[in-house]
């Protein structure tokens, strides 16, 4: 009777921690991650291209036999960089697709406006691609970035001009939470190398007004020109700053890492320098990048880039953070496992979660496009 009592008891609890996994985006034979990104919109080739190479590298782990007996499927929805319908992909990402975790969100605006959804369920958000302080600072538990912030990036590029000897730097900023933000990072970064901006000059995120901020800047007749842009306003202020002067070295962001961006400047793009918060992709000249091409190769994927090298390396964490949860795997398991897995190193490239701190790897490198529309070190 007490065997039969106890039999019974074990089966439950079997049964209920079955239910509560599966509930939780984990089945017997499958791991399920959620991402809403941009297919469509201004992002595009950005969302589209990390997403391949997140995929690429899943698809790899799951021919070899997948984690600890489970496939990962990775459902990706479009938002078409718009946060009102990035809170509705997530929501169906919860409510109907029930994954374990949320998986390189794209953008600060996406991952601000999901950030009180993210608190209300309890589900991890993880590898999102943002280097807004926006989304890093306070800290969140459920949170985990891979990538350096957009002060990391903003400190290479100065790093680099006072190297130059280059002091008189302008700043043209997005007028919005992204660009305003930038820039008193950028005033900070500057004013630590005993520094003053020779300029700062606002435009709007459709570029209507880049007359008005190229006007501005031109005035004060800086050596260099730091973009806190995205988009539409980087092309209009660059080409319509050509149009007036010649020979300004404009220096922008990772969002410009994409041969859209490079195909929408033409020849107004050759010379700019962009920042990249991935290894270089197109030479395989450290282990983390061949293993890159070798899956990418393996997957079938041919078009390799900055974007996909990130979304690779994101994926890369993940699957390393899943393996040490082991089997029995749910959200707080996966959250536990990310914090104690100890220092990830990928050549050069390392991640060490802990209790207190979720950042990510700090690489920063420095491109420049050249006259045949490619990005070169």
């Amino acid at each position: 009777m007490i065997s039969r009592l106890f039999r019974t008891m074990v089966l439950a609890a079997a049964a209920a921690f079955s239910l509560q996994a599966s509930a939780q985006g984990v089945t017997n034979d499958e791991i399920l991650l959620g991402q809403t990104t941009s297919l469509t919109g201004p992002l595009a080739e950005l969302g589209m291209e990390a997403s391949a190479g997140a995929k690429a590298y899943f698809d790899y782990v799951n021919a070899q036999g997948g984690i600890h007996g489970r496939k990962i499927k990775l459902i990706a929805l479009d938002d078409g960089y718009n946060p009102q319908k990035a809170v509705m992909n997530v929501k169906q990402l919860v409510e109907k697709d029930q994954v374990l975790a949320l998986f390189g969100v794209l953008g600060t605006p996406a991952n601000v406006a999901i950030m009180p959804l993210i608190q209300q369920v309890g589900i991890p958000n993880f590898g999102l691609a943002s280097g807004s302080n926006l989304v890093r600072q306070p800290f969140n538990r459920l949170v985990f970035h891979t990538l350096p912030s957009y002060s990391d990036e903003l400190a290479k590029i100065v790093e680099h001009l006072t190297v130059r000897g280059i002091t008189k730097i302008g700043v043209v900023y997005q007028d919005n939470p992204f660009g305003k933000e930038g820039l008193i990072a950028l005033e900070q970064i500057t004013a630590a190398h005993n520094l003053k901006l020779a300029g700062t000059a606002s435009i709007d995120n459709t570029g209507s007004d880049a007359a008005k901020a190229v006007d501005s800047l031109i005035k004060v007749a800086p050596q260099a020109i730091v973009m806190i842009t995205a988009g539409k306003a980087s092309f209009d202020f660059i080409k319509t700053y050509n149009e007036r002067a010649v020979g300004m070295q404009f220096f922008a962001l990772s969002v410009m890492a994409s041969q859209s961006a490079i195909k929408a400047l033409g020849k107004d793009g050759v010379g700019v320098v962009v920042s990249q918060t991935s290894p270089f992709p197109f030479s395989a000249t450290s282990r983390i990048v061949q293993e890159y091409q070798q899956v990418m190769k393996k997957m079938g994927v041919k078009n390799w880039s900055f974007a996909s090298m990130g979304g690779f390396i994101t994926a890369k964490v993940m699957v390393d953070g899943l393996r040490h949860a082991g089997r029995n795997l749910t959200r707080e398991r996966l959250v536990e496992s990310l914090e104690t897995m100890g220092k990830l190193d990928y050549d050069g490239f390392t991640i060490n979660y802990t209790k207190n701190s979720h950042l990510g790897h700090r690489y920063v490198e420095l491109t420049v496009i050249s006259k045949d529309g490619r990005f070169l070190r």
